[in-house]
């Protein structure tokens, strides 16, 4: 007849010392309520605090490394991305990928209000597997008790040749680190949840898509479809489309920023072509949707490894 369990562990790492508790709480939506307090025993160059890992073989914004496969699967994924939900409002949204390599990028706040890697695809038909059931994997929600402080939430990505490696991870990385021997307690609540996951107020990205169309590319051009879906979006007339607005980086210029409706579902389609300038670098990509000036999405964020 308990509603909730309750697991104390200890840490013991060359590194850090630390001591847990964790509370779970089943239910449609399971919670776990985790408070910690951690003790570094030397310098260190990271700490990354409530850790969440992960598995991207391939996508809709990643195909190719499920062509090369030859997998018969449209996605093999756990998670799609990377949501954060900042201090100040902001909601983002990045889309996870199979690198050619380590890659690891960051989203600097001052200060985090949620992040999660979340599964928003749960159409069997995007994964045609009746075996894995990743249109049924969980996404899992970060929300910090407390002020946290200024710090940022790191994504770590790697190359995996398969499916049976986790190659993300998803963590808060403080902008203060502790000194050796001082106390670092904070808590947090892990949110574990399915088909009604943690949406922005605001709109949301459904899909990300990476491909060319009819035209021909010009060297470097790249092509994004963004699919947004919404009760704001939904509600504006056919003839009132939003506008776009793009940020591209200094490594990239952006060639079209085109929204229109799509008239099956209601939500709005950003067509986004942009040209790489130096494929040696990085390019961090950033677009949203907005009425005058009034926001209508999250902010899509998409970081481009070097190629």
């Amino acid at each position: 007849g308990a509603s909730a369990l309750t697991v104390y562990a200890l840490l013991n790492g060359p590194r850090v010392a630390g001591a847990y508790r964790f509370v779970f709480k089943p239910g449609t939506q399971t919670e776990v309520e985790v408070a910690a307090r951690l003790y570094l025993r030397g310098p260190v160059a990271t700490l990354g605090l409530a850790p969440l890992t992960s598995m991207y073989l391939g996508g809709e914004n990643d195909p190719a490394s499920l062509h090369a496969l030859g997998d018969f699967r449209p996605e093999v994924h756990d998670s799609d991305g990377l949501q954060v939900h900042s201090a100040d409002g902001e909601w983002l949204w990045r889309p996870l990928q199979n690198p050619p390599g380590t890659f690891v990028t960051s989203l600097v706040l001052r200060g985090v209000r949620g992040f999660g890697l979340m599964q928003r695809d749960r159409r069997f038909a995007s994964y045609e597997d009746p075996e894995a059931h990743y249109h049924r994997r969980p996404s899992v929600w970060i929300e910090p008790q407390g002020d946290w402080g200024p710090g940022r939430v790191e994504l770590l990505q790697f190359a995996t040749p398969d499916e049976t490696h986790d190659n993300v991870a998803a963590y808060w990385v403080p902008e203060r680190l502790p000194a050796p021997g001082e106390p670092l307690a904070y808590a947090y609540t892990m949110r574990w949840q399915g088909d009604a996951w943690q949406r922005p107020p605001v709109g949301w990205v459904e899909q990300t898509r990476l491909g060319r169309s009819h035209a021909e590319p010009l060297a470097g051009e790249l092509q994004f479809t963004l699919d947004h879906a919404g009760a704001a979006l939904d509600a504006l007339p056919d003839d009132a489309a939003p506008q776009a607005d793009v940020n591209a980086g200094d490594n990239a210029r952006v060639l079209l920023a085109n929204v229109q409706r799509l008239p099956h579902s209601r939500g709005w389609r950003l067509t986004l072509k942009i040209q790489r300038l130096d494929p040696s670098r990085p390019v961090e990509l950033r677009a949203y949707l907005r009425r005058g000036d009034d926001v209508l999405t999250e902010t899509w964020t998409y970081a481009l490894p070097p190629s």
